[in-house]
């Protein structure tokens, strides 16, 4: 994985103080990396309606954020961290993805914001748009975790032969062993895997034997996979909690990370190299929808945001 040098760290006039000073200042300080705070004043859809209005309470919510980030600034100067404050006014998620870009930043961070009246879903459209567009890994936190991570889970998709799914692989791995590392947690690694058309060949005159004998060579391949990602990662298989499943990923991976209580999921957002507006998958999507534990999610390598500074 890449070294971390530089933390975006987005923050709002919501945003809870101390909450976001725990879930900074261990990674900043074990990496020696910069933090930036930004904060960032959206635009209301109906603002031509309010005309001067709207200046003066953008100005109160500025004002607002400001002293948050001064106070949040304050605290991770006394750990040491070197802090630079920021401000802009836009669309939330635009705004920190071209911060991002302007700072060459390695790593974005941010209190995850539902949008559900129900709390449905963790991460509201801010985040959603942060884990399709942005170029570097999104880390989003659950706002009232101010407890320590104590179990990492990383979700691992294999191909041996696709390379940039391979590594994929490799940096979702590394993230969450340094990650699980630096706090001295449980790190738990999910591998779900299927036999393409399994259902279909056994609804046709294919024997059960032959489709069953397909299934246990595609088990054999994924567990051969999967060993040797772990090998060339420096993961230890008696130092991580190994969970290897046979179904649907989009199903298994949040019923995962709710049975061990993760506290942290890694996974990567499927982006094919150079293409912009080939965002996410649908897997990737469908997990993030469904998981309610902080996420931090990993882009390919060569991953080419269609945002513009």
């Amino acid at each position: 994985m890449k070294s971390i040098k530089s933390i975006l760290l987005a923050v709002d006039s919501n945003s809870d103080r101390q909450t976001f000073v725990n879930e900074v200042a261990d990674i900043a300080k074990e990496a020696s990396a910069k933090v930036t705070l930004l904060g960032v004043s959206d635009t209301p859809v109906y603002a031509q309606a309010m005309g001067a209005e709207l200046s003066e309470l953008r100005q109160l919510i500025q004002g607002d954020c400001l002293q948050i980030m001064e106070a949040i600034s304050s605290d991770l100067t006394e750990k040491g961290i070197q802090v630079t404050i920021r401000q802009s006014s836009g669309k939330r998620y635009l705004e920190i993805i071209r911060e991002s870009l302007r700072g060459n930043h390695d790593l974005v961070m941010k209190s995850a914001d539902s949008e559900s009246a129900i709390e449905a879903f963790l991460f509201g459209s801010t985040d959603m748009q942060l884990f399709r567009m942005s170029p570097c890994p999104v880390w989003a936190f659950k706002p009232t975790s101010n407890k320590e991570i104590q179990a990492v889970m990383v979700a691992v998709d294999l191909l041996a032969s696709d390379p940039e799914k391979s590594a994929l692989a490799d940096s979702v791995l590394q993230w969450g062993k340094y990650v699980a590392s630096l706090h001295g947690a449980e790190l738990h690694v999910a591998h779900v895997w299927s036999l393409y058309g399994e259902a279909t060949l056994r609804g046709r005159s294919v024997s059960s034997a032959t489709v069953d004998k397909l299934v246990q060579d595609e088990e054999q391949k994924h567990c051969q996979w999967l060993d040797a990602a772990l090998e060339k990662n420096g993961l230890a298989q008696d130092q991580t909690k190994i969970h290897f499943h046979k179904g649907e990923p989009k199903q298994l991976i949040p019923d995962l990370a709710s049975a061990i209580n993760a506290d942290l999921l890694v996974m990567g957002t499927v982006g094919r190299t150079g293409i912009p507006g080939f965002f996410i998958g649908n897997t990737a999507d469908s997990v993030l929808r469904q998981v309610h534990c902080s996420v931090l999610a990993i882009k390919p390598e060569g991953f080419v945001t269609p945002v513009k500074i």
